[in-house]
């Protein structure tokens, strides 16, 4: 079973980047939404090497897009 912070993490991580979205134009919002939700959806079951940097990754994102 996945650690409960871990967990957490994610889901707050993936809920900003969507939360982010809502400021882009309609089709790019449903664009960027399903990619994040297909990223995220496919990352479930990766190694542990593989979600550090796929949280790193996305927390970039993340911090770059809400400073702009």
């Amino acid at each position: 079973m996945a650690n409960p912070s871990h967990v957490s993490r994610v889901f707050s991580l993936y809920k900003r980047i969507l939360l982010l979205h809502r400021f882009l134009p309609i089709d790019l919002r449903a664009l960027g939404d399903q990619y994040v939700k297909d990223e995220f959806r496919r990352n479930k079951t990766a190694a542990p090497e593989e979600v550090t940097i796929f949280m790193r990754e996305w927390g970039v994102i993340d911090s770059c897009v809400s400073t702009h």
